[in-house]
């Protein structure tokens, strides 16, 4: 599926359950990486789902006997680990009053629960490293919380370059007559 062929243990659980997921390693049509949970639909047929219904009728997720991570810094309720995704308890349902959701991996790469909660109590995770960029470039960043409660990207200051001290010029000789 996609560019990626799955293992035998995680088609014994999509036959057993219904899902598996969520799997790395899908490539889109464009040759753009993705992350999705598989599952089988009414015809037993695969469908990736990225755990964004948009349905009106959606049931909303009960979140009862899970931990939150922090307070949602959208609308202040709390952040579950959902699916593929860290989203706000109120992001889900046909009643939905806040949109905050962020990806378990960005950029290709894990976001571990521990820097989630760092980003939601404190406004800003560790510096993490292997984030890959859209040229395919490795960078390093923080990630910060924005002024609208968005999850964005914050650089570490650039150390500055030694400028090299030029030689010092040659005097000229003075001619004396």
């Amino acid at each position: 599926m996609a560019g990626r062929q799955l293992e035998p243990t995680e088609v014994e659980e999509l036959i057993t359950s219904g899902k598996v997921g969520p799997l790395q390693g899908f490539r889109s049509r464009l040759g753009k990486p993705f992350i999705a949970l598989i599952k089988l639909n009414a015809e037993f047929a695969t469908e990736f789902d990225f755990g964004q219904s948009n349905e009106a009728d959606a049931e909303p997720i009960n979140f009862s006997g899970q931990e939150s991570l922090g307070a949602c810094p959208k609308c202040g309720n709390r952040v579950f680990s959902h699916g593929v995704a860290y989203i706000c308890e109120k992001a889900t349902g046909p009643d939905r009053t806040c949109d905050f959701r962020s990806g378990k991996i960005i950029l290709q790469r894990p976001i571990e629960v521990e820097q989630m909660q760092k980003l939601l109590t404190t406004g800003k995770t560790d510096l993490l490293h292997r984030f890959i960029s859209k040229k395919g470039r490795p960078f390093s960043a923080f990630l910060a919380r924005g002024e609208d409660g968005k999850v964005t990207f914050e650089f570490a200051p650039r150390e500055a370059k030694v400028a090299k001290a030029k030689a010092p010029a040659k005097a000229k000789k003075a001619v004396t007559t």
